[in-house]
């Protein structure tokens, strides 16, 4: 176990990409009753937020943080301009 999280995926490892999916986790919880979530504007401040936030923490905290506020923000960008649909949220019902 301790080699698949040490293990690299582009240049982060495994253990970078956990951590950074647990940081989107909470920081999604705390600011979407604040900005909301999944909007053109909730997105625009997150990529903003992102780079204060590695510039202010700095080191691997900051880009641990950074990066997860860029993936989430971006992640809103995109949702809000193709809908959501590109969420995977499906009418249907269907996992596919």
């Amino acid at each position: 176990m301790a080699n698949l999280i040490k293990a690299k995926a582009g240049k982060l490892t495994i253990g970078d990409g956990l951590l950074i999916a647990l940081a989107k986790v909470f920081e999604e919880k705390m600011t979407s009753p604040i900005i909301g979530n999944g909007t053109l504007m909730s997105g625009g401040i997150k990529l903003l937020g992102a780079g204060m936030v590695k510039n202010i923490a700095g080191g691997k905290i900051g880009d641990i943080l950074g990066t997860a506020l860029v993936v989430d923000g971006a992640e809103d960008v995109v949702v809000s301009l193709l809908g959501q649909t590109a969420s995977g949220n499906s009418s249907s019902g269907s996992v596919i």
